[in-house]
């Protein structure tokens, strides 16, 4: 199982690298969208982890770019911003463009253990 994980806070991304490379994943890191989608060329995932507000494309539009173009990638959307930051509830909205599964910062490492382990059923 090959993960991407795209998060732009580097605490929060090594973090999730080293949680789940103890899980038994091949997991992969990228700081922003753009860094992702230059991964998601060179590379097959099964799992793609990212946050939602990142400079230089936001998962907002990763999230779209990747289930246009690869649309067997499962997708966890993150995201610390609450509906009151934003004008529209973002993990709604990530919901709709195709992410599989949303968890609201901060989540549990059970949390992010669960979401994963529900993708892989999917499968």
């Amino acid at each position: 199982m090959r993960i991407l994980v795209v998060e732009d806070d580097d605490l929060l991304r090594e973090f999730l690298l080293e949680i789940l490379r103890a899980g038994g994943y091949e997991v992969l890191a990228a700081s922003h969208g753009e860094e992702a989608l230059q991964c998601l060329q060179s590379t097959t995932l099964d799992i793609l982890v990212t946050d939602l507000v990142m400079p230089q494309c936001d998962g907002v539009s990763l999230i779209a770019q990747t289930k246009r173009h690869h649309p067997r990638v499962r997708i966890i959307a993150m995201s610390g911003r609450s509906r009151n930051d934003l004008d529209v509830d973002s993990l709604q909205l990530v919901r709709a463009l195709g992410a599989d599964v949303t968890l609201q910062k901060p989540f549990t490492i059970e949390q992010m253990e669960t979401a994963i382990a529900q993708l892989m059923i999917r499968q």
